[in-house]
């Protein structure tokens, strides 16, 4: 139930449920994204955790990287 842009990077052992993830984004081993909007750029460090609700999903400004 996600949405995946172009050049979206998921890393193998990564996870992305019910979010939306913009253009070029990189998401690193053992990551977990859930209910996130991850702006242009972004990028996720191995092995970190972002979760939002369902109703007030987790923001990341452009080039953000956690």
């Amino acid at each position: 139930n996600s949405i995946l842009f172009r050049g979206v990077h998921v890393s193998k052992g990564a996870v992305v449920k019910n979010s939306i993830i913009l253009q070029n984004v990189a998401i690193q081993e053992g990551a977990h994204i859930v209910n996130c909007i991850l702006d242009k750029d972004v990028k996720v460090l191995e092995g970190k955790t972002l979760q939002g609700d369902p109703s007030s999903p987790y923001l990341a400004a452009k080039r953000s990287i956690i």
